[in-house]
């Protein structure tokens, strides 16, 4: 009886530290919380025609921003980047 209950402990346990690890990432230690002011996101049609003087930039792409009041995005602070945090 025990070494089923070690057993289901052991099962419990080693999914709960795959669980953990693939949902960190290494290039985004902070993955959907504000990281150092910036926070990311893929580039609607809507974002699209609103900066569309920003260099690289396309529908679909990531971009990283940071927000002035509210839900305004500074169009001075974006910058499109190769991976999405959170994707």
């Amino acid at each position: 009886m025990n070494i089923i209950k070690s057993a289901i402990i052991l099962t419990v346990i080693s999914l709960s530290w795959i669980f953990v690890a693939c949902g960190e990432d290494a290039d985004c230690p902070d993955c959907g919380k504000l990281t150092e002011g910036y926070l990311f996101k893929k580039v609607t049609q809507n974002d699209f025609a609103q900066f569309s003087g920003i260099s690289g930039i396309e529908v679909d792409a990531c971009m990283r921003y940071k927000v002035t009041s509210g839900t305004d995005i500074s169009e001075g602070t974006i910058s499109i980047v190769d991976d999405c945090c959170c994707e």
